[in-house]
């Protein structure tokens, strides 16, 4: 017996007891077994058991297997489901097998080496999804905490950025008042009633100092100056705003704006090759963790630009549908070939160069959005470009 072999469990649920007498002795050497008469008694089992697989009968009295799987899985998705079944119920199985409600189905009669074969590509199947889903969770915990650092770190350059830019902009506006003074002094002794060859001397050294240039320079620069220190201000502002520590706890947040200082942020990546175009609708404030969704926003305007090779636009809609918060976000970027647009949130799936992503992404997006009970989805035409809808609800429980 495997080591692997002595972890599994396996729940077996028949109305007939010959039936299950005769499972029970094809798995009970490898596996830990347990029985069921009907769905009920199943269902008490997987409360107080760790179940990895179970194997149903589709005819019990008072219910289907699937009606029974259906159940399982609201209530104990990771279990492997098989179902058994004869041939006059197949289109059934098949159609729970496309809606995911059962993993594989067994038509009676079958045999001991049909059924544990089965049985092993079923256990198999879901380990390698236990696997991926635990990858995906620890690449989640590694990129939360680079977040969180990447936040702090960048509140303290902010802050010490802000302090020093602070006096500058001041002494901007405090040196444009004083030059004018100066320049209006100058001014005055211009008017003064002084002998030409006074009048001659001051007229050179003007010319030598480029004066008439200087007058105007000097008041233009100090202009430019100021301008682009409130645009730094604003950066640094939105900066904080986007790495604040509060950003990550559970309140009603506006969209929009996050959005905006989103867009803020992404001024060098789009910088006068992306057109942005807002279609914001009338939406209230969402509950949310406002962090994750600012990461999300992030994620989805920064694949845009990437999508976007030399002129482009990136437009961005929002809407109210049914108690849901709609955005869009659409490019006019080279699209999604369609053999790979069902991949896109695969976890580690990426199309950019080795060492340009980790394909993460937009599957760490994706799964922002379903924790927020949310939906996100993408339309996408090979040359055209692409969209990804965002659905938030406004209210949800924490």
């Amino acid at each position: 017996m495997s080591a692997i072999e002595k972890h599994y469990s396996i729940l077996l649920v028949d109305d007939e007891d010959d039936i299950l007498d005769s499972l029970y002795d094809t798995f009970y050497e490898n596996y830990n077994v347990y029985r069921a008469n009907n769905a009920k008694d199943a269902l008490n089992i997987l409360s107080e058991k760790q179940v990895d697989l179970i194997i149903s009968d589709q005819r019990m009295p008072q219910t289907t297997g699937v009606e029974f799987f259906t159940k399982v899985n609201e209530l104990y998705p990771h279990a492997g489901k098989i179902l058994l079944t004869g041939y006059s119920d197949l289109q059934a199985m098949v159609d729970a097998i496309n809606k995911g409600s059962i993993d594989k189905f067994i038509t009676k009669p079958w045999s001991d080496d049909q059924i544990t074969k089965i049985v092993l590509e079923v256990l198999n199947a879901r380990l390698r999804k236990s696997i991926m889903e635990r990858k995906l969770i620890e690449a989640q915990l590694v990129q939360s905490a680079k977040m969180a650092s990447l936040g702090e770190m960048v509140a303290g350059i902010a802050h010490e950025i802000n302090n020093p830019l602070s006096f500058i902009h001041s002494n901007l506006g405090n040196l444009s008042k004083f030059i004018k003074k100066v320049l209006d002094l100058v001014e005055i002794y211009d008017q003064l009633d002084v002998s030409a060859d006074v009048k001659g001397e001051i007229n050179k050294a003007k010319e030598d100092i480029n004066y008439e240039y200087l007058q105007s320079r000097i008041t233009e620069m100090i202009e430019r100056s100021l301008v682009g220190s409130d645009r730094m201000r604003k950066i640094i502002i939105d900066l904080k705003t986007f790495s604040r520590l509060d950003a990550a706890e559970f309140a009603e947040s506006d969209i929009h704006s996050a959005i905006d200082i989103t867009l803020s942020i992404l001024t060098h990546e789009y910088k006068d090759r992306i057109e942005v175009k807002k279609e914001y609708g009338e939406i209230p404030l969402v509950e949310c963790y406002v962090a994750r969704i600012n990461q999300v926003f992030m994620n989805l305007l920064i694949n845009a630009g990437h999508a976007i090779k030399d002129q482009g636009e990136v437009k961005i809609k929002t809407s109210l549908e049914n108690d849901m918060v709609k955005i869009e976000i659409a490019d006019t970027g080279s699209g999604i070939p369609d053999n790979i647009i069902n991949k896109i949130f695969d976890p580690f799936f990426t199309t950019k160069a080795v060492g340009s992503g980790t394909g993460l992404g937009l599957s760490i997006s994706h799964g922002i959005i379903e924790q927020h009970k949310g939906t996100m989805s993408v339309t996408s035409k090979l040359g055209e470009g692409t969209t990804f809808t965002v659905m938030i609800p406004v209210h949800q429980t924490q």
